[in-house]
């Protein structure tokens, strides 16, 4: 297998797409291990749960906080949460059944902590443990507490393969509002459940938007058109303005939003600018959405995906060199992003965190690749679980986190396989170092596809207006 000639990110700079021609040595760096997940086999455990039953003992819910409160906290206290927050202790009293997990940075991001009101702590294996609230077990839904800033992304991506895992963003008033929205069951909702609306710039034949419109967008369009919706609008092309876009907010109210751009990454040389406006949407004029119209329009209780570089925020980090060429504007970009710090995009900051809070926002720590939107061999576009996702499974009343299960299945997949030919490469077979980069490019583009919100909400699966 040949790497393509050209790459394209779904990142505009203010100036250009960010592009690049494969470095010399990128065929090399598909062996590197940085950024790989663990490989976490699926282990039986008798007849199954329902697992959109989060409340069952056998399936389970759980939040995650970081292990690094008063060391003469007791056991008993860390287990029962007590120096969380106040909204998350309101959250606890709510669901009485919830395991508090630890995080430590003294721990491998595959390992977490577990402390007990009775008996010694114990550290469960991520993907390696069964499923469930007893002893030994981890829950199947995880919300991460807090920003990667306090808990890593690198967890959330090694909870992401077997676990249906959230972050919610959050702490002080903003953290408060949306706790009691999801407590109250989106009761205040402004979106009507039983809408649907799909934004897609399609830049034309040469720009990776329109790679994304037929791989993912499209197919989204095509499924959700009604029945069984009571009413769907698709922007694309030419009308895929700002200005359209936000009108359509405002008219429909849609319970689903699906966005599908570059994210904004520019201006390169202004950080706190860079920072401020964050894998924002820009539009088919090349034009970024602003940040405070777009959440002035955005309808409470609304679900918003939003393929578009950085739409999630930001890792602090780029595993990138030696795959993307120096001088290149995708290797630019990427560092560009990554000198600001690990961080949350700044419209899913403020969606998640206001009054009249969105239920999730669903968007990429990383830019996608043009080249893992589809088979190399055969033209095969890969965004059929994503549409699913986003349609079948979102609309029958599906947690979101759940509904998202068997995207993030495909990167414990892509992993086997690139372990399995690593294990050739060490063997002396070189003829597989391009199909290593390939996978390994395809492992991190799918992992950093994050849900910022908590992975048991949903969309009612009978429609109708609020929650």
């Amino acid at each position: 297998m040949t790497l393509p000639a050209d790459i394209q990110l779904n990142a505009w700079t203010g100036d250009e797409v960010a592009r690049a021609t494969p470095d010399q040595d990128a065929a090399r760096w598909g062996a590197g291990t940085r950024g790989i997940p663990h490989s976490q086999a699926v282990l039986p455990f008798g007849p199954p749960a329902d697992p959109r039953d989060w409340r069952s003992a056998d399936v389970g819910y759980g939040i995650l906080l970081p292990d690094d409160t008063d060391p003469n906290l007791s056991d008993a206290a860390k287990a029962a949460g007590e120096d969380a927050a106040a909204p998350v202790r309101e959250l606890l009293a709510a669901r009485p059944d919830t395991a508090v997990l630890r995080w430590s940075p003294d721990l491998p991001d595959h390992l977490l902590r577990r402390y007990f009101a009775q008996g010694l702590p114990q550290e469960p294996a991520i993907g390696l443990s069964e499923f469930g609230i007893g002893r030994g077990r981890l829950p199947k839904y995880v919300a991460i507490i807090g920003g990667p800033e306090v808990i890593p992304w690198s967890v959330q991506y090694a909870l992401g393969t077997r676990h249906l895992v959230g972050r919610i963003p959050l702490s002080g008033e903003p953290l408060a509002h949306y706790v009691h929205a999801l407590l109250a069951g989106w009761s205040d909702a402004q979106a009507h459940a039983d809408r649907a609306l799909t934004w897609t710039v399609d830049h034309g034949p040469t720009d990776i938007t329109a790679l994304m419109r037929a791989v993912i967008a499209a197919p989204l369009a095509e499924r959700l058109t009604p029945p069984p919706l009571a009413q769907f609008r698709d922007l694309t092309a030419a009308e895929a303005t700002g200005a359209a876009l936000l009108g359509a907010l405002a008219e429909i109210r849609p319970g689903l939003l699906a966005t599908s751009s570059h994210g904004r990454t520019g201006p390169l040389g202004n950080p706190a600018e860079m920072r401020a406006a964050l894998g924002l949407p820009v539009d088919g004029t090349h034009t970024t959405v602003p940040l405070g119209t777009l959440c002035d329009a955005m309808p409470g209780g609304c679900v918003w995906y939003a393929q578009a570089c950085c739409s999630a925020g930001a890792a602090g980090e780029s595993f990138y060199a030696g795959l993307l060429p120096v001088g290149s504007s995708a290797l630019g970009a990427v560092e560009a992003v990554a000198g600001l710090g690990t961080m949350v995009a700044p419209a899913a900051l403020e969606l998640l965190g206001r009054e009249n809070p969105v239920r999730a926002v669903l968007g990429h720590v990383e830019p996608t690749f043009s080249w893992t939107l589809q088979v190399d061999d055969t033209g095969q576009g890969l965004g059929g679980r994503l549409v699913s996702a986003l349609s079948t499974h979102l609309y029958a009343g599906e947690p979101l986190g759940l509904a998202l299960a068997e995207y993030r299945a495909d990167v414990g997949e892509l992993h086997t396989r690139w372990a399995r030919l690593r294990e050739a490469l060490a063997g002396g077979d070189t003829s597989v170092r391009e199909t290593l980069t390939r996978l390994r490019v395809s492992a991190l583009d799918r992992q950093s596809l994050v849900l910022l919100g908590d992975p048991t909400v949903a969309l009612p699966a009978s429609g109708g207006d609020g929650p």
